[in-house]
């Protein structure tokens, strides 16, 4: 069809281009969509790209994290054997053993063989220590005695360290069990008399495995993995677990850069086992150790592939319909914006919320928890001390082997049993210390000497101990802890290096003179720095669990709060004074013992004593003659079977089921020796029946063994009513003994 003017009709695209021609707003618009489309898309890569390093960022920051708390808890492994080892040899030259003589004679016996085993115990990564000779063979062995005829002057540690007089540890190549198929490393520290002479070694056998347990524990995600190297290269220990331990693997790419610095993150083009890795890697300050973590690269941008594709679709989208629709988006974009930050703002309150309750539900079913666990241990403690009474009984009273072999073996499963309620109070945060008098100004000296070697040469350390200083009434090694839990913090704030004080003194402390601390005599600890300082606001918060102002991975927050729960749990307190630039201090307020320490750890009643004997050896039949034994508890079969233990034992024996029942036959004149009673009954506790008699002037020794000691969880209480606390299950040879010390104590 012709046009009106005659022409030809136009096609669709003339007419558009025609339109085009003729309309200025379109032609700005479609000046703006092609300018938008660029803009768009450079955005949508460059976001894309920025993604990819920020993941990368944040993957290399959180193994750096993790690297650097594994690296701490596998120095704080390694201290710990190293510190075993070093009290023995600071002992050693304490006692004046200056010869290889000396050394192979003085301590070869079985007393220092029990020594040995009471060093390693808590540790569960040292298996054994072991003391060698200078001709290598072994002297000493705190696995058992008598000591095999081994020598070891082929080993690697023992040709270094007598070829070298160093004060340095030496870590030996990873050695397997064939038997177990096991690893073992050995920590070895040379002895050299005064005149540098080569006396010995003393050596600290460790456990790999329990590296592999303690990284299985903190995998980060199944796509990583935790290793411990070697300087050299050598693997020690991997999890997942690999089979080639003892070998060097891979490139170890990480020796190279640890040679220009002490700890960095690169990527491993490939990994011991699979394709790229990213590979954080930090070398231990004291030990010739290294501990990487990884994570395959294809993980770690996991879920950026995800996103970047679905930001890729969204900008194509995006570009498609700015074209087709620019004039509507400018239109409703400020509507949309509105809605998007209203939705945004109720989705943040409902998830604030939602935290919320699952906090207070988490927190309120681990009160619940920690409650149920107390009382099953209590129960539990109770059954035990029964069964094993009467096992010792049955074993006492049969020579037959095919009776009283099992009985040994059921008595072990009661040791185990006893095992499994400490971890139950433990959970329950109603374990009990071991407070003891402590010689605090000993243990700051030896304390300080070890620090000496553990902070370097940066920090200056200076002790003051008070003349005349008291005994405390602590847990001697929760107090090092403490301490040293005290002096790194202290280190940390000062990266430049600086003066740390150490200071011991007495102070009778007046009601109200320092927040939440009694009335009384303490011994001050006081630990001081010339560090950063804090701040008011982070001093208010400083014992709070988990916190912590040091960058991320360089602390877990909980050094000052274990401090605190320290103090206070053994009744005295803590108090932190800082400022910024000033540095600070913490002054620990220790209760004051009202005993000397002792000079030498006790062999006969105390908490880790060990009975050589039971009834079966006719150790304690008669030990009880003439002694009158007043026992009450509540729980029938206890009370029963404790009866007739120390009835057999030859002791006179007078029942009461409860406190009451208790007093009524003191009040009717019966005269006992000794008071054995539980602490957990129905109506009067047993501590309130000893303070219902230590007001009555009743001066009769008390002896405590109980199952559930919160209540007791210092010794304030204890020393209150001057009484002995015993935790069940106490082993009877053991209650026999105590008994029979009390008793004559009293006469």
């Amino acid at each position: 069809m012709a046009q009106p003017d005659g022409g030809l009709p136009k096609s669709p695209i003339g007419q558009w281009l025609a339109h085009l021609r003729a309309s200025r707003p379109l032609r700005l618009l479609l000046l703006i969509g092609g300018l938008s489309v660029a803009v768009l898309l450079a955005a949508t890569v460059h976001y894309i790209a920025s993604m990819h390093e920020r993941e990368i960022k944040g993957a290399e920051r959180e193994l750096s994290t993790l690297n650097l708390s594994l690296a701490e808890q596998t120095t704080r492994a390694m201290q710990s054997v190293d510190l075993v080892l070093t009290t023995i040899v600071e002992q050693m030259k304490s006692e004046g053993i200056a010869t290889p003589g000396d050394y192979v004679r003085r301590m070869g016996g079985r007393d220092t063989h029990q020594m040995l085993r009471a060093r390693i115990s808590g540790l569960p990564q040292l298996d054994a220590v072991t003391m060698i000779a200078a001709d290598g063979h072994l002297i000493n062995f705190s696995r058992y005695y008598p000591i095999p005829p081994v020598n070891v002057a082929d080993r690697d540690y023992f040709a270094y360290l007598r070829d070298h007089d160093t004060a340095e540890p030496f870590i030996s190549e990873p050695v397997q069990n064939r038997g177990n198929g096991s690893w073992t490393i050995y920590l070895a520290r040379r002895i050299s008399g005064p005149d540098g002479s080569f006396v010995g070694l003393v050596l600290g056998a460790i456990e790999l495995s329990y590296f592999e347990r303690l990284y299985k524990a903190l995998q980060p995600d199944g796509d990583g993995s935790i290793s411990l190297w070697r300087r050299d290269g050598i693997l020690l220990a991997r999890y997942p677990f690999l089979p080639d331990i003892g070998r060097p693997l891979g490139q170890r790419l990480f020796l190279e850069v640890l040679q220009k610095a002490r700890s960095g993150v690169y990527l491993a083009p490939i990994g011991l086992n699979d394709g790229p890795r990213l590979v954080a890697t930090r070398a231990l300050a004291d030990y010739p150790l290294v501990v990487n973590v990884t994570r395959k690269l294809e993980a770690v941008l996991s879920e950026w592939r995800i996103q970047a594709w679905t930001i890729g679709a969204a900008g194509t989208i995006g570009v498609a319909a700015l074209l087709l629709s620019l004039w509507a988006l400018a239109r409703q974009f400020s509507a949309y914006e509105a809605a998007t930050q209203a939705m945004d703002a109720a989705r943040r309150a409902v998830e604030g919320r939602e935290r919320a309750e699952h906090a207070l539900r988490q927190s309120q079913k681990m009160e619940a928890i920690g409650q149920l666990t107390g009382g099953v241990a209590h129960d539990f403690n109770n059954l035990l001390q029964a069964i094993g009474i009467n096992l010792h009984v049955i074993d006492s009273r049969s020579d037959d082997e095919r009776i009283s072999g099992p009985a040994r073996l059921a008595l072990q499963a009661v040791e185990r049993g006893a095992t499994l309620t400490q971890h139950l109070l433990a959970f329950s945060r109603r374990q009990q210390l071991r407070p003891i008098p402590v010689d605090v100004a000993g243990l700051v000296e030896r304390v300080s000497r070890l620090l000496g070697r553990t902070l370097g040469q940066s920090v200056r350390i200076e002790v003051e101990v008070a003349p005349g200083l008291w005994a405390a009434m602590i847990d001697p090694t929760q107090l090092e802890m403490a301490l040293l839990n005290l002096a790194l913090n202290a280190r940390d704030a000062m990266p430049g290096g600086g003066t740390l004080w150490i200071t011991a003194a007495n102070r009778t402390v007046a009601a109200d003179a320092v927040p939440n601390l009694s009335a009384g005599d303490y011994v001050t600890l006081r630990v001081c720095d010339t560090g950063t300082g804090m701040p008011a606001e982070v001093a208010a918060r400083a014992f709070e669990p988990f916190f912590t102002t040091k960058e991320v991975g360089r602390g877990t927050g909980l050094g000052l709060s274990m401090v605190h729960g320290l103090a206070t749990q053994s009744g005295g307190g803590v108090e932190l004074d800082s400022r910024p630039g000033r540095g600070t201090t913490v002054t620990l307020y220790l209760p004051r013992a009202l005993t000397e320490p002792a000079a030498a750890p006790a062999g006969g009643t105390g908490a880790g004593e060990t009975a050589a004997t039971g009834i079966g050896s006719g150790g304690d039949v008669g030990a009880g003659a003439g002694c009158a034994v007043l026992l009450v508890d509540d729980e029938e079969l206890v009370r029963t079977a404790t009866a007739e233990y120390l009835a057999q034992a030859g002791f006179s024996v007078r029942e009461a089921a409860d406190a009451s029942a208790a007093l009524s036959l003191l009040d009717h004149g019966f005269r006992p020796d000794v008071i054995v009673t539980d602490h957990m009954m129905p109506g009067m506790t047993g501590l309130d029946m000893a303070r219902a008699l230590r007001a009555r002037q009743d001066a009769t020794p008390i002896l405590m063994v109980t199952g559930y000691a919160q209540d007791l969880t210092t010794a304030a209480a204890a020393q209150e009513v001057a009484l002995t606390v015993l935790s069940k299950p106490v082993e009877p040879s053991r209650l026999a003994r105590s008994i029979r010390h009390m008793a004559a104590a009293e006469d």
